[in-house]
C-alpha cells in the first residue's frame, strides 16, 4: 500500500485555496439571503393596520376591517393595495362625480406603491417606483417584519408615511 505525498502548498496555492474557499463563502451568503425572500413570497391579505399609538397603545389606521393585499415575486417585484371599507363612493375614472371632500377622505384611506423589493436580515425595503403619493416615488421604505407561520407582521420604521409608527398584520393568502 502506498500512501499519497501532499505536496508542499506554495503561497499561490494557498491564496487559491484561500479564494476558493471566498467563493463557497460568497455562494453561502447568497443562499442565506436568498431564504428569507422565500418566506414573504406570495400574496398576503391585510388583517389589520395600526397606529402604534406608544405604551402598548394603538389604533385602527384605515378604521376598523381595512382590506388590502401585499405581493412579493420571488424576482425582487412587491406590490401593496390597502384601503379603509368606510370610505366614500369615488366613481371611476377621474372621481369628478363625487366632492371634493369625498375625493379626499377616499384617499386619505388608501394607499398603494410597486416596485423592487430586498430583504437584510429583519428588514425589508420597498423601492418605491409607482405610487398614488407622488413624493414616494423613488424613495425606499424599510420594514422590520416577522413570519410566524402563515403571519407576517411589518412595523414601519422612520421616515413615515403619515409620521407615526404604523404596525401592519398579513394572513398568507
Amino acid at each position: 500500500m502506498s500512501a499519497l505525498k501532499t505536496p508542499p502548498l506554495s503561497r499561490k496555492g494557498v491564496l487559491d485555496l484561500a479564494a476558493a474557499f471566498g467563493v463557497f463563502a460568497a455562494i453561502g451568503s447568497v443562499t442565506a439571503s436568498a431564504a428569507p425572500r422565500e418566506g414573504v413570497v406570495g400574496a398576503w391579505s391585510l388583517v389589520s393596520f395600526d397606529t402604534d399609538e406608544g405604551n402598548g397603545a394603538s389604533k385602527p389606521r384605515f378604521g376598523q376591517d381595512p382590506v388590502g393585499y401585499l405581493l412579493y415575486t420571488a424576482d425582487g417585484h412587491m406590490a401593496a393595495v390597502l384601503a379603509g371599507t368606510h370610505r366614500p363612493e369615488l366613481k371611476s375614472p377621474s372621481g369628478s362625480s363625487s366632492t371634493e371632500e369625498q375625493r379626499t377622505h377616499a384617499l386619505a384611506n388608501f394607499l398603494a406603491y410597486a416596485g423592487r423589493y430586498d430583504i437584510r436580515g429583519d428588514r425589508v425595503f420597498h423601492h418605491v417606483d409607482v405610487s398614488v403619493f407622488t413624493n414616494l416615488m423613488g424613495t425606499t421604505l424599510e420594514r422590520q417584519f416577522k413570519i410566524e407561520g402563515d403571519v407576517l407582521t411589518i412595523r414601519t420604521v422612520p421616515p413615515e408615511i403619515w409620521g407615526s409608527s404604523n404596525i401592519l398584520v398579513w394572513k398568507r393568502a
